[in-house]
Parts: structure tokens; sequence; C-alpha cells
């Protein structure tokens, strides 16, 4: 097995002491013990293995040739979410890259041939059909006379993403943040059938490769509309442009920015009124890849040193980023410009919110454990009063929304979209 991507990562791996900081809220921003845990693997599996530490040290022997890559060492690489909080919460106290570690590992399982089957299928929908959908696209823009990017240029364009062309749900959010752009009179195109995946898939999968291509394609279709501002309704793939394109050597001459980011915008500028809809209270889950994930890269580069045989440092300095440049106040501007909302924090938030489970490379692969993380999201948004869990990202929104069908929890689920929608007065 290859093992290049690892071996330069051994350094890094050994700064970890086994703290356990990795599975939960740091002290200082700890509020209540229900509600302390925050890696959704070990919450499951409650075993060292199933931790962002654990994953390390795993690393680390099959680097040095100790152990050997087999199903069992792959079922636990890949039931990671790749959510990121192990690398937020280790750099509380140290200055450490356990995601990028994390991900060299999944790159190396994967080109080994141990992804799960699931994701495997998952990527080659992308290769083949341009989605990780299985099923055919559907164009959600049908009826709305909005411009072709191919066509007619405009000043922003509109990334939809793949779950509006699959997903009814993800394609009615897309309409509707299409309607509100329109009442605001923003000159906007789409890409429609141009429009590729991010590939950020294949990214939670460890297809480094595919991700790549993907990027660049998506990339280049970016640069073409010739528009100055790209706003993407999904968080995932806002998270993939802002942060995982950079890093892989993809670079688009364009502003990036989340729906969420052009609504509070629009809201400051006076160009959308929003009324009050029905009294609500309501609370905000931080997907990842809109949350930490979404922290703009930064490109470094230098030497690793080592002082006194055992202390690394960098040359020159390496600015690290510690998951709190991503898209967290925007969501909570517009819920809290909104009349009527009565707008409750959960208890982990921000970079060091609970994933829920909906990410990693398809949820379906490890459905029981996507599920617990997912209900217990649901039981702080409850704890704190909330009738509504309102997030920004179709994977999370489904996902959170099926958990609490499956197991009766009392409690909506809605995209942030919809809710500025309404209160627009658009139907």
């Amino acid at each position: 097995m290859n093992l290049e991507k690892l071996i330069p990562y051994e350094a890094e791996i050994k700064k970890c002491f086994r703290c356990s900081l990795c599975k939960m809220a740091p002290l200082a921003v700890y509020r209540d013990v229900r509600f302390s845990n925050n890696c959704p693997i070990n919450n499951y599996y409650q075993f060292h293995a199933w931790s962002g530490s654990g994953q390390q040290f795993m690393a680390l022997a099959l680097a040095q040739g100790r152990i050997e890559a087999d199903q069992k060492l792959a079922d636990i690489v890949f039931s990671c979410r790749s959510c990121g909080y192990c690398d937020v919460a280790c750099k509380y106290i140290m200055d450490a890259e356990r995601h990028l570690v994390n991900m060299a590992l999944k790159e190396t399982l994967a080109e080994g041939g141990f992804a799960p089957e699931e994701h495997k299928a998952a990527c080659a929908n992308i290769r083949e059909h341009g989605s990780p959908f299985g099923s055919p696209a559907e164009p959600w823009e049908n009826g709305l006379g909005i411009k072709q990017a191919s066509r007619q240029k405009a000043k922003v364009l509109l990334w939809a993403g793949c779950s509006a062309r699959h997903d009814p749900r993800a394609a009615r959010t897309t309409r509707q943040f299409a309607r509100i752009l329109q009442k605001a009179k923003v000159d906007f195109a789409i890409l429609g059938e141009g429009e590729s995946c991010c590939g950020l898939p294949a990214y939670w999968s460890g297809f480094g490769d595919l991700f790549t291509q993907s990027a660049h394609k998506a990339g280049t279709a970016m640069e073409r509309s010739g528009a100055k501002t790209v706003v993407c309704v999904c968080g995932a793939c806002l998270g993939a442009m802002r942060s995982k394109f950079p890093a892989y050597g993809v670079r688009v001459d364009a502003e990036i920015l989340h729906a969420t980011e052009y609504l509070e915008r629009l809201i400051k500028k006076g160009r959308l009124k929003l009324e009050a809809p029905e009294p609500m209270r309501v609370t905000y889950h931080d997907p990842c890849y809109l949350g930490r994930q979404a922290e703009p890269y930064i490109h470094w580069k230098g030497v690793e040193k080592t002082a006194f045989g055992q202390m690394t440092y960098t040359d020159p300095p390496k600015k690290m980023r510690y998951g709190t440049e991503g898209v967290f106040d925007a969501p909570r501007a517009v819920l809290n410009s909104i009349p009527g909302l009565d707008f409750a924090e959960m208890y982990r938030i921000r970079e060091y919110a609970l994933c829920c489970g909906a990410g990693g490379g398809m949820a379906e692969a490890h459905r029981p454990m996507a599920q617990k993380s997912a209900a217990s999201r649901i039981e702080e948004a409850r704890d704190v009063g909330a009738q509504c869990l309102v997030t920004a990202c179709p994977h999370c929104r489904n996902h959170l929304e099926q958990t609490a069908r499956d197991n009766g929890l009392d409690i909506q689920v809605a995209d942030i979209v919809d809710l500025t929608a309404r209160a627009a007065g658009i139907q």
C-alpha cells in the first residue's frame, strides 16, 4: 500500500497525548453535561479508536508499518463524518492539524480499495453523471424565467448544488431563493445543465483525485460565467468552494457567498422587507461545512523543524485555522431580522457545534450512528424550547427531518431560506 500521504504527518500525529478533548466540548464553552459530547462516532461506539485521537494513532501505526490495512480499520476510518470537530477542539490547546491527518488516512485507504461500497457508488455517479445521486437530474428552475449564464451574463451566479436537481425539498428551497432574488431585483443567472458537482462527496470519501477534477470543472464553469459573485444555496458547496478548492489548487476569481450572507446584505440595504410569520421559537444548527469547515484556506509554504529532539515548530510560522471564520453570524442575523421569531441558541454552537451525522460521504453507510447524532441534536433543540430547528444545508435538513420522523420527535425542521421566503411574502 502507498503510504506517501501519511508519512509526512508522523511528527504531527505524535503531538497527540490522548487528552480526549477531541471527544467533548472544551470546559470554557461547556454548558450542560447532557450536551457535551461532540464526536458523532465516539458518542456511538464509546471506544478510543472511534475518535480523532484514535485515528491519529492508527494512521501512525500504518505509516510505520506496525499494522496493515484491513477492512476493520477501514470500517472505523470511514465511519468518521469528516466534520472537523476534533481539529477545532485540539487546536484549543495546541497547534495541530488533526483533520488533515484524518483525510490523508481516508485517501490512503480509498486508494488501497478499502472505501465502503456506498462511497464508491457515489463517486462513480460523480464521474459518470456529474452528481453523487443515482437518480436522473431534474431542472428546478422551470417557469421562473431565470437567465442562463451560457447565453446571458449577470453580476451574480446562483449555484444551486446537486441536491436541487435530485431532491424535491432542495429544489423547492432553491426556487424560493431564486424568487427572493427576483423580488429584490438582483441581476443573476444560473448555469443550468452546465452546473456540475462541487465534488465534496468525493472529498469526504477520500477520493482526492476525483475531488480535484470536480473542483477544477466547477471552478472553470464559474469563471466562464463572468459573474463576480457566486452565491451557494447549499452550505456544503460553500465549504467546498471557500475552503477545500484552494487547498487542492483551485482558485476562482469571484466572491463566493452563502445564501444567508447574501440575504443579510439584502436585508441591511433595505432591498428585502420581512414581515412576521406566525410567532415561533426557533434555534439554529450550524452545518459543519458552512461553519468550521468553511474557514477560508490559508496557503503556507515552509518547513517543519524540531528543537530539543521533540518540540516541533514551523519556519516561517504557520498561521493556523481554528474554525472560527466560517459562516456563523449571517444565519443568526437573518433569523433575528424576521419579526415574530423568538431565537434561542443551543449549547453546542458555532465552531463547537455537534455534527448532525449527515456528512462524511453518505449517512447511509452508517445510519444508526448518524441517526443517534441527529437525535441528540434534536433533543438539544427541544431542550431550549425550540418549536423549529433551522439549518442552512439540504443534507442537514433532510437528515434531521428524517430522524425526527423515524423517532417520533415532535419538532419542525426547516431551511432558513424557506423561513425567509415566507417572511418576504413568497409562498
